[in-house]
């Protein structure tokens, strides 16, 4: 797991353009809110020299592909490899085995009666009995175990959110994911990651998690690391 900051300054900006595919420039112009184009150049730009760092080659050299499901995966699938942004920060989590997912919330996506529709029964009875006050963060917790549960099997919302029960104790289990087109179950370890202040971020894989390795990754300086677990 990369943990790094998100730097969407016009410096940075120019920088990562100078990186990333002629696609994914086209990608940043087309979004519409303010910045966000910035944002997802810099991310990307990032995820290709976190990548070069593990593969011992230059981001440049880095290429994506899509998946048949339309995830984002490496050309030569050396490695998997999932990303998440949120609340000024990045996590880049790779696998050298297996399938990876992460995901990180920092307040974006608001509980409330339309997204109640993605928890499950259970979910919804045990959020209710919380405090107006505490269902955000609670909310939250649930929604990126479930992104990253979904993410990890590479179907994403083509699995409905609301049949992937997701309560853990202590925040670490095994998920059930149904897949579509009767592809049968996927069971995806899913665990919670420590956060900055105001943000909530799980990770999930289809093999078992026996060591989860943590660098904070500095463009200047590479990764160093910051726990392991």
């Amino acid at each position: 797991m990369f943990r790094t900051r998100l730097d969407p300054s016009d410096r940075a900006a120019g920088e990562a353009a100078e990186l990333v595919s002629d696609e994914e420039r086209a990608m940043a112009e087309a979004l519409d809110r303010p910045g966000d184009g910035r944002v997802f150049l810099c991310a990307r730009a990032t995820t290709r020299r976190v990548l070069g760092w593990v593969l011992g080659r230059s981001p440049a050299k880095v290429e994506f592909c899509r998946s048949i499901h339309g995830r984002l995966a490496l050309v030569d699938r050396e490695v998997c490899f999932s990303v998440a942004y949120g609340g000024g920060q990045q996590l880049v989590a790779v696998a050298l085995n297996g399938a990876v997912g992460v995901d990180v919330q920092d307040g974006d996506v608001t509980y409330g009666e339309s997204l109640d529709l993605a928890l499950t029964q259970w979910e919804r009875q045990l959020l209710r009995r919380l405090s107006p006050s505490a269902r955000q963060m609670f909310f939250l917790g649930l929604w990126t175990r479930k992104e990253a549960a979904l993410r990890a099997v590479g179907y994403g919302f083509r699995v409905p959110p609301d049949e992937v029960d997701v309560l853990l104790e202590d925040g670490e289990g095994v998920v059930a994911v149904p897949l579509p087109d009767g592809a049968g179950v996927a069971e995806v370890h899913v665990r919670d990651l420590p956060t900055w202040p105001g943000t909530v971020a799980a990770v999930a894989a289809t093999v078992p998690v026996t060591d989860l390795h943590t660098w904070v990754f500095n463009p200047a300086m590479g990764a160093v690391p910051l726990h392991s677990c």
